[in-house]
């Protein structure tokens, strides 16, 4: 959600911590390479990285997004390169570039296909956190990312090779355009809302609990929810929206009950972008606090569990 439009609408036109074999409870036997604090940056989980061995750069953390985000000026300090052409009208130095590693602790992610943004404005304006860029599920591929939200730990894997079973609550994760014409996002099973299960837009840079979109309404049994008169701003979501905010009996992951103690369901506004009734809803942050977040962009499968 965080930068989706401007992000997603650019990718159309363009087309350290402490290290060590870890096994934490909740991994299903996966040995983490790296394991980082997961820091605050604007209320959006971000961590410390380096370009090669250029300086520390803050790095949200966004599974809502296909391309990896980087200040332009940090891009051309590194010696990064356009890569394709860049279409007239463009913001001056937007660009795609391939960033070759970006370390995170002691994992090295390589290739990294990034977009490079001038951000400084869009900081200003409550458009984007302070940070530096993000990095995009795709920086994951092939390797197991774990949130750990209570412990305030990022966990990375080293590349997969081999299949790894996902033992307890766990669900299937599929990459789905966000719209007929958008890019590929990572979407869940197993999210359920009063009982209803609900396909899931997973996005660590949406500060809400769960928004569920205009298509979905209905078949979910919530007409009488979206009918709220409250609301609630997101700055940084689609370049700052209101959306329509109203209680929900129950917010769950495979039955387990998730999010604040009185659950908030959240509906869009005209200022609001859909999916096209490709997928129900979004979760973002507020449903994973306390727990411990893990995303296998190897095998495709989530876990949620709490601590």
């Amino acid at each position: 959600m965080k930068l989706r439009y401007a992000v997603f609408a650019a990718a159309l036109l363009l087309l350290g911590g402490e290290a060590g074999a870890q096994t934490p409870a909740g991994s299903n036997g996966v040995k983490f390479a790296a394991e980082v604090p997961l820091l605050d940056c604007d209320g959006v989980p971000c961590v410390e990285a380096r370009i090669g061995s250029g300086p520390v750069l803050k790095l949200g953390i966004d599974t809502g997004n296909v391309d990896s985000v980087l200040d332009t000026a940090f891009a051309k300090a590194a010696g990064l390169k356009p890569v394709g052409s860049i279409p007239a009208g463009e913001p001056e130095g937007m660009f795609h570039t391939s960033v070759p590693t970006v370390s995170v602790g002691a994992v090295k992610l390589e290739n990294v296909r990034a977009l490079a943004m001038v951000l400084d404005d869009m900081i200003a304006q409550k458009q984007m956190p302070h940070m530096d860029g993000t990095l995009a599920y795709t920086a994951f591929k092939d390797r197991v990312v774990q949130i750990d939200f209570a412990a305030r730990k990022l966990r990375i894997s080293e590349v997969l090779t081999a299949e790894r079973k996902c033992a307890g609550g766990c669900a299937k994760i599929a990459l789905i355009r966000f719209g007929k014409g958008g890019p590929p996002i990572v979407v869940a099973q197993g999210f359920e809302i009063n009982g209803h299960e609900v396909s899931a837009q997973v996005d660590t840079m949406f500060t809400g609990t769960l928004l569920v979109y205009t298509a979905s309404i209905e078949t979910l049994q919530l007409t009488q929810a979206a009918q709220t008169d409250k609301s609630r701003d997101f700055p940084f979501t689609d370049g700052g929206v209101k959306m329509k905010e109203a209680v929900a009996d129950k917010e769950a992951f495979h039955g387990v009950a998730l999010g604040p103690r009185i659950p908030l369901v959240y509906f869009p506004t005209p200022d609001v972008h859909e999916p096209d009734g490709l997928f129900d809803a979004t979760v973002g942050l507020e449903i994973f606090y306390g727990t411990v977040l893990t995303l296998d962009f190897h095998d495709m499968t989530i876990s949620v569990e709490k601590t």
